[in-house]
């Protein structure tokens, strides 16, 4: 399929798109390797340019006095770069100011996006200085106009040119995903692609979700594949702003924090994981009669064996009876069937055999301290267990460079330990 690119350069009244306004554009359209339009218009910022910008750019408060607006080139920069991709000699310049602009009329911008500077690094590597002033020296692509829009997009075609021959077989070229508005890519390129946890904030700090990943980038990725539908997925790319990582050596460790941090910092949109009250257990009745002396409780226990659930508590009482017995709860004569085990063995080796079964479904840990991957060859981590319960995570390099994650005692995080345990044991 042929490549269709929208090469395109703005000017600003400054640099920070939340207190500046475009005030230049330019898009060249390209089929392949064939320009098929330029187009280029000043736009009237609706505010003062100053003098800095006037001085570096040439473009003054009474050249744009007369210029459209941006909202009557808006439908013209949506046609121009419908299914295209964006290009710009640092992208996200350039595509988050139109974002913005586009925002401020009510309507969202998408483009999947590549930029020459990421690429020219890729392509041509020991060059001093990778912007558009040093490559069009470098490579003698000429310009009659520094800093204007249209001779700055025509030198980034040239670029994108002289990249595109330098990488004759890659048929991708990096192009960045559709990313959250107020995502920077720079958050997105320092993720390791390393076992760890994320999380997800907002602009004002306020954390929207926690996740965990073998691959930190590639599931961070994940989320902006595709344009989800679901409420969850539409919240997370309105109000995603910047992303916080933290390496964790393995999988399981990344499991076991990603669960620590859920139900201790309680983000908005994990609502299941947040989950931390087990309403349910599995209590022996002595009294009980044939068939329910092992019984769900809707009565969570200290002591017990506690489920998020009455099925997940119902199963397990399955399990114990067809492990202990060889009986299936459900069926129509299992009553009659336990009485006859009563009769047989006695009222005592009853309640033992389900003593045995249930304490080898309970989730009792001896103290010690286990050894897991660290995060580096030097590091190793330990998970410590102390009195019985989950203490905490460490990182450790030597008594000094230590890195500690207290852990909780909740009942999920006690069977995924339990899991890993007996996986490591075999």
């Amino acid at each position: 399929m042929m490549d269709r690119y929208a090469i395109i350069d703005i000017e600003t009244t400054g640099g920070h798109r939340q207190d500046h306004k475009i005030t230049e554009i330019a898009i060249i359209c390209v089929d392949g390797r064939e320009v098929v339009s330029e187009w280029s218009s000043l736009i009237n910022p609706e505010r003062p340019i100053p003098w800095s910008i006037t001085k570096l750019t040439g473009i003054t408060n009474q050249m744009v006095a007369e210029a459209p607006y941006f909202y009557s080139v808006a439908k013209k920069i949506i046609e121009l770069t419908e299914e295209r991709i964006f290009v710009a000699h640092n992208v996200f310049f350039d595509y988050r100011f139109l974002q913005k602009e586009f925002s401020e009329l009510g309507f969202s911008f998408q483009r999947q996006t590549l930029c020459t500077v990421r690429q020219s690094r890729s392509a041509f590597p020991g060059l001093a200085s990778y912007s558009l002033k040093n490559l069009c020296q470098h490579f003698q692509i000429p310009r009659e106009f520094e800093h204007r829009a249209l001779d700055d997009a025509k030198a980034c075609w040239v670029v994108l040119q002289k990249i595109l021959k330098a990488n004759p077989d890659e048929t991708v070229l990096n192009i960045s995903k559709v990313l959250p508005a107020n995502l920077q890519n720079t958050d997105i390129e320092k993720i390791p692609c390393r076992p760890g946890v994320y999380f997800f904030y907002t602009e004002k700090n306020h954390l929207l979700y926690i996740g965990k990943a073998k691959n930190l980038k590639a599931r961070v990725l994940q989320h902006f594949q595709t344009v989800g539908k679901s409420k969850r997925d539409l919240e997370l790319r309105k109000k995603l702003d910047h992303i916080h990582f933290i390496e964790a050596g393995s999988e399981f460790a990344a499991s076991l924090l990603e669960m620590q941090f859920i139900k201790t910092m309680k983000p908005s949109l994990n609502r299941a994981g947040r989950k931390t009250h087990f309403r349910y257990s599995l209590q022996l009745h002595l009294a009980g009669k044939a068939g329910e002396e092992l019984r769900v409780s809707n009565i969570s226990s200290d002591e017990g064996l506690n489920f998020g659930s009455r099925k997940s508590a119902e199963q397990a009482r399955e399990k114990i009876y067809k492990e202990a017995f060889g009986l299936t709860v459900d069926t129509l004569f299992f009553s009659e069937q336990m009485s006859t085990f009563h009769s047989h063995l006695g009222r005592e080796k009853i309640f033992e055999r389900l003593n045995e079964k249930l304490d080898n479904l309970l989730l009792n840990f001896t103290d010690q301290i286990v050894k897991i991957p660290g995060r580096t060859d030097d590091e190793v981590g330990l998970l410590i267990i102390e009195k019985g319960n989950l203490k905490e995570l460490r990182f450790q390099k030597n008594e000094e460079d230590c890195e500690i994650y207290p852990l909780s005692d909740y009942p999920d995080m006690r069977r995924l330990v339990s899991q890993y345990l007996k996986k490591s044991a075999t």
